[in-house]
């Protein structure tokens, strides 16, 4: 019997003795990948938008290619799973 993988409960946000923004446990990995990857695409995106800017383009340039390589991580990491989870073929 195959374990689909599944999600870790993760902290991002904590005040005083509680996480106050948590990423969900227990949720598919490829549907936790498609989120990550709409928003990331969203943020890459914006950011591109931004660069047109001339007060704030070496900025929005930089974060620019910080957040399209974490895209490339997480497509990277979806095509990792399994093709009956999501993954790539």
């Amino acid at each position: 019997m195959t374990h689909e993988p599944q999600t870790l409960g993760h902290p991002f946000a904590i005040s005083g003795d509680h996480d106050v923004l948590e990423a969900a446990a227990g949720i598919p990995i490829h549907e936790s990948l498609d989120a990550a990857t709409d928003r990331l695409e969203a943020v890459v995106a914006a950011l591109r938008e931004l660069m047109q800017e001339p007060s704030v383009t070496q900025l929005a340039t930089l974060t620019y290619y910080a957040a399209e390589s974490a895209l490339a991580l997480v497509y990277a990491s979806h095509a990792g799973c399994a093709p009956a989870q999501g993954g790539a073929a």
